[in-house]
Formats: structure tokens, sequence, C-alpha cells
């Protein structure tokens, strides 16, 4: 890896699957990486350590899931406390980005995906985490 480059992992969260994305700030990229299984939010570690040990990404970015009216949803809580967790154990730091809509916009594209007859394999936890990243490289630039 080299050091120079900037990585950045992105997180969708959520209570049974965390899709996770990682980007190139050099090129403003993102792609889809993997879904993590989680138990209540809380995400298999011994898959989500070495990650990051290889890539050293910074920042990590997370959803931040609002209702449509700006109001904080039922699950924001969870999300701050999956976010506060990365930030302690990896000692990164954490953008929280706006999430509102990636979901849809995730199904969307996987359904196009399938309509192609390209279907990679990816899920909406995957897409939803690249959208973030997206979103992020756009606040960014």
């Amino acid at each position: 890896m080299n050091l120079d480059s900037k990585v950045i992992l992105a997180f969708d969260f959520g209570l049974k699957h965390i899709g996770v994305a990682i980007g190139q700030e050099i090129t403003n990229t993102a792609e889809t990486f993997f879904s993590l299984e989680a138990k209540n939010g809380e995400p298999d570690w011994s898959k989500l350590d070495p990650l990051v040990k290889e890539w050293n990404p910074k920042p990590l970015c997370s959803r931040q899931p609002l209702n449509m009216d700006g109001s904080d949803s039922e699950i924001k809580k969870k999300s701050d406390k999956f976010s506060n967790l990365i930030n302690k154990r990896y000692n990164i730091p954490v953008e929280l980005m706006d999430e509102r809509l990636t979901t849809r916009e995730a199904k969307d594209r996987l359904k196009a995906e399938e309509d192609n007859s390209a279907s990679s394999g990816r899920d909406t936890h995957q897409i939803a985490a690249q959208i973030i990243l997206e979103n992020w490289f756009s606040e960014n630039r």
C-alpha cells in the first residue's frame, strides 16, 4: 500500500448487516467492498480489524440515519454507538454522512444491474456504503 495514497472506508450501518465500501481520494472513486454480518449492530471485529490494518484508511465514513425532516431516526443512537466504537478502536476520525435515500438508490442500482443481467454479487448494504462514500467525495472536493 502506497503511504501517499488516501484510502477511505465507508460503512452503511445496520443491526444485521454493515455494508463496506472503499475509496481512493486521489481518484475520487468509491467501490463496493463487502458486507459484514452484525449482531444488534455489533460487527465481527475479527473481519474488520485486518481490513483496517491493511488499508490504514483516513478517515472513516459512517451513515448518519436521519428522518426525511432532518430529525433523528430510531436507529441513530445505535449508529452513533457504532461510529464511536470504530473511532475508539482504530483511533481514526469518523465522519458522519447524511444517508437519507441511500438505501432506495442502492435498491434501484441493484435492480438495474439485475435487469441488465450484470449481477455482480453485490447487495444493497455494500451499494449504500458506496453511495455514502460517493457523497463524501462530492462534499469534500
